[in-house]
């Protein structure tokens, strides 16, 4: 595992960092998870194993530092990307962006657009509101939620783990490392957006663009809506919202197919 130390916040961001041919491959995790979690079996699959695989944690999660001083807002957390990205030196990458993810690297291709040659988006915020998860979080006070509310997201994703669902154990063992905190502050700024909105962000890029559904997340109007600007669309078999974990094998697959591997 590699390290950066942002002196702003005082804080490290972990990551890692497999070597590979370029442009590297940016792996951008969902809202509470870690990208050191939540990607090794897609970065070790054949055809992506040759490529430079860049994994990161976001500060609030994973192996990465817990700011207090952080606002740990969409447009704070592409900062930070971008800060890893100018330290490595490395320009034009493919990054891959799952759910808040993905509007992370919608911002981050828009404001530091030497940075990203190419973006895959899984299931990527667009729009302000949110997603089921964020609005949850959100409704809530941060106080509330540090208190009580984290610890009952924890306590229903083990008892949906218990009953047999086996994404929800993965994510049960990423989520339970993040500061509750963190959580609630990035939820908050995915259901508040911001302007442009990352859609209208997306649509403005001249970046090649794909965007992944999980087979069971369809049918949505986007799967109709993208195509008209440009934006390739693909489907993840057997998968819904969590499909590097749900099918890691198919979403490696998907990947690769837009990625022209």
């Amino acid at each position: 595992m590699d390290t950066l130390f942002l002196p702003e916040w005082q804080a490290y961001l972990r990551y890692l960092d497999l070597p590979g041919m370029e442009p590297a491959c940016v792996y951008l995790a969902g809202l509470g998870l870690a990208a050191t979690a939540a990607y090794p079996r897609t970065v070790a699959s054949s055809g992506l194993a040759t490529r430079r695989s860049i994994m990161v944690d976001w500060l609030g999660c994973g192996y990465s530092d817990r700011p207090e001083n952080f606002d740990y807002s969409i447009q704070g957390h592409a900062a930070t990307i971008a800060a890893l990205l100018e330290h490595l030196d490395l320009k034009a990458c493919t990054v891959i962006g799952h759910s808040m993810g993905g509007a992370v690297a919608i911002v981050l291709a828009s404001q530091w657009p030497d940075l990203v040659g190419r973006l895959v988006l899984a299931e990527a915020n667009l729009d302000a509101g949110g997603g089921m998860l964020s609005r949850s979080i959100a409704s809530q006070s941060e106080a509330d939620f540090v208190s009580r509310g984290c610890q009952q997201l924890l306590q229903q994703l083990r008892a949906d783990a218990i009953n047999g669902d086996v994404a929800a154990a993965v994510v049960l063992g990423i989520a339970q490392m993040a500061a509750p905190f963190a959580l609630y502050r990035t939820a908050v700024s995915l259901v508040q957006g911001m302007l442009p909105s990352w859609r209208e962000q997306l649509y403005q890029l001249p970046v090649p663009r794909a965007y992944l559904f999980g087979e069971r997340s369809l049918p949505d109007e986007d799967a109709d809506l993208l195509p008209a600007q440009g934006i390739r669309v693909a489907v993840v078999p057997r998968a819904a919202h969590g499909m590097m974990i749900e099918n890691p094998e198919g979403f490696a697959g998907t990947l690769m197919s837009v990625l022209g591997k």
